[in-house]
């Protein structure tokens, strides 16, 4: 399994659970080595653990992560790859801020670097196989689920999108969490047999980093008031969202798997997402526009949905 972002949050309560699963070797990624040391020193090394450095704001990083997981996987020194956990991404104060490579850094780190990375790794994939994408309920807009600390998503054309420019950066995440959808809902619609997209809505979890941008009274309020909420429906912790996902990750869940595939998990069940989340032309459009900034449609190895190498099944 590959898990990214997993050095806190969901990811770092995500990656406990799998060390005590032995019969899962996980590539836990981080964004600088010195993440990653932090997160071995969190888990104690498990030996069923490898690290490998993918910092989604730099595509060269990413590329090298690729690499380097080929690799481990083409030696057999890991078992085949059978699940993609995509967990990493951020979430900014504002929109004027960009990647190593210029794009608008909340679009270029929850989209183009995890599409980067799954494009790259999609000849290692052996079937059956899952990759799950970590969404989020401010994707619906208005009230429900953010509870009015989120800002609606704006969509507009990707090329638009991926452009550092004055804006609302939270507002930027709730759109990249819409854009989640649509480029799940694009792969599964490309996938192989037995390779299912799925997006994993973890629930609002108060107290995580989530909100580390945010003003001083709004971190508080995260941080101590918020907790409060996790009898709500909707709202749970990064150990009980972490043990689910590990469950649908690993194929170990009781909701049917024939209905996982493009689907909306939220927490523990099945929904359906927002309205404005199915759109095949906004679907399309993206996807075609991911593969050709990433340079995945012209690449000597393209990915299975370019009519590239295909999955073992």
């Amino acid at each position: 399994m590959l898990l990214t972002g997993a050095t806190s949050g969901l990811g770092l309560s995500m990656a406990r659970l799998l060390a005590g699963v032995p019969d899962w070797t996980v590539v836990a990624t981080a964004r600088s080595g010195t993440r990653a040391e932090e997160l071995r020193a969190l888990i104690g090394d498990p030996a069923n653990f490898r690290y490998v450095v993918c910092d989604q704001a730099d595509l060269a990083s990413v590329r090298d992560a690729g690499s380097r997981i080929n690799e481990l996987v083409a030696t057999q020194s890991i078992p085949p790859l059978r699940s993609l956990v995509l967990n990493a991404g951020i979430q900014t104060g504002s929109t004027d801020s960009a990647t190593v490579d210029g794009y608008e850094l909340t679009f270029g780190t929850n989209l183009v670097g995890p599409h980067l990375l799954v494009g790259l790794l999609s000849g290692a994939l052996t079937a059956p196989a899952r990759i799950i994408c970590v969404g989020s309920g401010t994707h619906y807009g208005k009230f429900r689920r953010s509870y009015g600390m989120v800002a609606a998503p704006r969509w507009e054309a990707p090329q638009i999108l991926a452009k550092p420019r004055a804006g609302d950066g939270i507002r930027a995440y709730s759109t990249s969490k819409l854009a989640t959808l649509y480029w799940v809902h694009e792969l599964a619609r490309r996938a192989p047999r037995h390779i299912d997209a799925i997006c994993y809505d973890p629930g609002m979890m108060p107290g995580t980093g989530l909100a580390r941008d945010r003003s001083a009274i709004e971190r508080f309020g995260w941080k101590y008031l918020l907790p409060a909420m996790r009898v709500v429906p909707g709202v749970s912790t990064p150990k009980r969202s972490a043990t689910n996902l590990t469950a649908i990750a690993t194929a170990n869940t009781p909701i049917p798997e024939v209905d996982l595939r493009g689907g909306y998990v939220e927490i523990d069940h099945l929904v359906p997402s927002s309205p404005d989340s199915y759109d095949p032309e906004r679907e399309h459009e993206l996807f075609e526009f991911l593969d050709t900034t990433t340079g995945l449609g012209s690449h000597p190895v393209a990915p299975w949905w370019s009519g590239g190498s295909q999955p073992i099944d």
